[in-house]
């Protein structure tokens, strides 16, 4: 659902979110990385694929979506978000 036009694109309703996810995974997977108190980290990554696996089929083709388009937006990124759902178990 689109909700509000910035500069002559739609921004659609929860792109804000996955945004924000995106952010924090990000982080968690560093800090696992370079051992920074990496059993929290994955632990706390491991609790957001078990939350988004709940998802419905309709949320997670949404979901899809949502990082579909943010990964266009961010080419330097894009291959890490579409890997998300993989690495969190989601395409199954």
């Amino acid at each position: 659902m689109i909700t509000r036009v910035e500069e002559g694109e739609a921004v659609v309703q929860g792109d804000e979110v996955v945004r924000a996810l995106l952010t924090a995974m990000a982080t968690l997977e560093d800090l696992v990385a370079v051992g920074h108190d990496s059993h929290s980290a994955l632990s706390t990554l491991e609790d957001i694929a078990h939350e988004l696996g709940r998802m419905d089929s309709g949320e997670h083709r949404r979901f899809i979506e949502v990082l579909e388009r943010i990964a266009a937006e961010e080419p330097g990124r894009a291959a890490w978000i579409r890997g998300i759902p993989n690495a969190l178990g989601l395409d199954h």
